[in-house]
């Protein structure tokens, strides 16, 4: 049993090992189980050791709740130089890749809905916000430095790297992910780095992001450009695929994926803000922007009406993982297995007895279609005359027109040749010498007679959209339709369970397949970035690439690109060739489980919404009753106006008024 002495120079026993890494391997400490030691597989350098020597001073219980923080330096003799560390030990806790993964969280997270992964962001934004609250940087940001538990519960792992601040010392950290880094460090080497809290804020938006969308990388889209756009370039040119300004960088969403604008303004914006270019951004958003805000998203979720596991904002009107997984194919979420197989058979609503509740249905009497009222006015129209000095104005103007016309005529008889001198200026003195308060008067009335006749149609839009039966025959037949779906559950059931039957061979091959994981082999010319993108566009296992999958991944499409095409395509081939089918495997009972929680929560659902059915037509018939009479009221009103509008242009003679609506005309 190996023996290595504490900062102290206390001797401590080493345990078991624990997992291997490239830098050292981790065992467990005997008579300290709330602890592990993490020993180097070389001496590390002077540097190194004076800063997890600081580290350990600096240990805080804000930062052991968080990080495996080392607590105390290892020697292999008391005198000698520093080769481990003590650490807390992490019992429960997946690589943060295995939750926002779909098909990683079907066997890692079973339970996870996004709610979960709602509440992982933000535990994750507060392990963040205790790393800068005492001064320090993370520095490396990557999926492999992030661990949660079945609870959410985040922490941070090898701490080693970070960047320390300790005793007017900066240590650096030394290491990164380039799909991980902020544009302004792209293509900088890591060594001797000085990095910041903002440039960890890109990270910490990078990982929000691959949680909230289902494992996406937010540069990882399609690219409309010419050539490939390699994950560290779309990040170095700023090219946020998902954005609001993504079309302007030639970049748009991976298809299936989460729409960008499901997430309320107060997220979204803070992505915007973490991706814009550095100069534009204004200082990326903090851990402490992403905490409240998460916050507030946890707080706005529920749940679907139709799958139970499905959470979205309460401000949409519908559920996005609904339509995302019949467009896709792809179920994001499990359902629990809660109940054991005999209490699904037949599950639905206690008491509900279909006949009974449709007789409500069919009791509730249709407003019928009733035409839109054309009401005339009860009571005379009385013109309104016009004001004495209105009439005044109105004899002066008729009889400078006499007089004019008068000497128009006299000049044409006497001086022929000129008449088409006299003509024009008689139209001229007449614009000149008339008075224009009576045209005015008439444009008045005449505008009150066409506001009435707008009121009209717009009386007839208002009809036809709220006052018909439309919608209560539409929401009829909609519980037509659902009361048909109910009495054919029972057979659709048994034709699915019959069909998991009949398609054993299908279901193990894709089980097998779905066991293999693309990042968890070494498959030939499929790099890190690589990966990546594969998952951004939901390409996990050997189950999901095809040829017809990986054709519309960027990287996968060019010269070079065919030949990752071929690798990945004969990966698949070679473990469908070690597949054997077991025919005394059987059906799966927890498939068949599933199935029938489906069909149960389906049953549930269409009970509720028929039992609901009685109370919404009388709603309906009410509300259409009441806007008829709304309406007819208003339309009384209205032809009052009209006939007041058309007695008062009456008053007018025949000629002036046919002369002012060919001028309108």
């Amino acid at each position: 049993m190996t023996k290595l002495y504490n900062g102290a120079g206390y001797p401590l026993e080493l345990g078991p090992a624990l997992g291997r890494g490239g830098e050292g391997v981790v065992y467990e400490i005997t008579g300290r189980p709330g602890f592990v030691a993490k020993v180097y597989h070389q001496p590390i350098s002077a540097n190194k050791a004076l800063k997890l020597d600081n580290m350990a001073r600096q240990a805080h219980p804000s930062l052991l709740e968080i990080a495996t923080w080392p607590v105390d330096v290892l020697r292999p003799r008391p005198d000698a130089r520093v080769q481990g560390f003590v650490m807390p030990r992490v019992n429960g806790y997946r690589e943060i890749h295995s939750l926002y993964g779909p098909s990683h969280r079907k066997k890692a997270f079973p339970q996870a809905d996004w709610s979960f992964l709602v509440h992982a962001a933000r535990n994750l934004a507060s392990a963040f916000e205790a790393i800068h609250a005492r001064g320090h940087v993370i520095g490396d940001v990557n999926p492999g430095n992030v661990v949660v538990s079945p609870q959410a519960l985040v922490k941070l792992i090898d701490c080693d790297s970070f960047q320390i601040s300790a005793g007017g010392q900066l240590f650096l950290c030394d290491v990164g992910v380039p799909q991980f880094t902020a544009p302004e460090l792209q293509g900088q080497s890591f060594h001797g780095l000085r990095r910041t809290p903002d440039h960890d804020a890109f990270g910490l938006a990078l990982l929000c992001f691959h949680l909230l969308f289902m494992g996406r990388h937010p540069f990882a889209g399609r690219y409309r450009g010419k050539g490939d756009m390699p994950i560290e370039r779309a990040i170095r040119e700023c090219r946020f695929a998902f954005g609001r300004h993504a079309h302007t960088r030639q970049m748009e969403p991976p298809p299936h994926t989460l729409p960008f604008a499901v997430l309320p303004p107060p997220v979204t914006d803070l992505f915007e803000r973490a991706f814009a270019p550095p100069k534009l951004a204004q200082g990326r958003p903090g851990a402490h922007d992403w905490l409240r805000a998460l916050e507030q998203l946890s707080a706005e979720l529920r749940a679907c009406g139709r799958n139970s596991v499905h959470k979205y904002p309460r401000a949409l009107p519908d559920c996005p993982w609904c339509a995302l997984e019949q467009a896709s194919g792809t179920a994001f979420f499990l359902l629990p297995e809660r109940f054991a197989l005999a209490d699904l058979v037949g599950a639905g609503l206690p008491d509900f007895d279909l006949d009974q509740v449709w007789s409500r249905i069919q009791a509730i009497a249709p407003p019928g279609d009733e035409a839109m009222p054309a009401p005339t006015p009860r009571t005379p129209i009385v013109p309104t005359p016009l004001p004495d000095p209105l009439r005044q104005i109105q004899r002066h103007n008729a009889i400078k027109a006499a007089a004019i016309a008068g000497a128009a005529l006299s000049a044409i008889l006497v001086h022929w040749p000129l008449s088409w001198l006299w003509l024009p200026l008689a139209v001229a003195a007449w614009s000149l010498l008339r008075d224009g308060a009576v045209h005015r008067e008439v444009q008045r009335r005449r505008l009150a007679l066409f506001a009435a006749r707008q009121e009209l149609l717009e009386l007839r839009a208002a009809w036809n959209q709220r006052a018909t039966g439309q919608a209560f025959a539409a929401r009829l037949q909609a519980l037509n339709a659902l009361r048909d779906r109910h009495r054919h559950l029972a057979d659709e059931l048994q034709r699915d369970v019959r069909q998991l039957e009949t398609d054993q061979r299908r279901i193990q091959l894709q089980a097998f397949l779905e066991s293999h994981f693309i990042d968890a082999v070494q498959i030939p010319g499929i790099l890190t970035t690589d990966r990546m993108a594969l998952e951004s566009y939901g390409i996990e296992t050997a189950a999901d690439v095809t040829a017809e999958a990986l054709k519309v991944v960027p990287g996968f499409g060019q010269r070079l690109g065919h030949q990752r095409v071929a690798a990945l395509l004969a990966w698949r081939q070679a473990l469908e060739q070690r597949f054997r089918y077991d025919p005394r495997q059987g059906v799966d009972p927890a498939a068949v489980a599933r199935l029938r929680q489906q069909y149960a929560q389906e049953r549930s659902r269409i009970e509720r919404e028929l039992l609901a059915g009685p109370d919404e037509l009388a709603k309906i018939r009410t509300e259409v009753l009441k806007q008829r009479a709304q309406i007819n009221v208003a339309l009384i009103h209205q032809a009052m106006r009209e006939a007041q509008a058309q007695a008062d242009l009456r008053v007018f003679p025949p000629a002036l008024d046919a002369l002012w609506r060919r001028r309108r005309g």
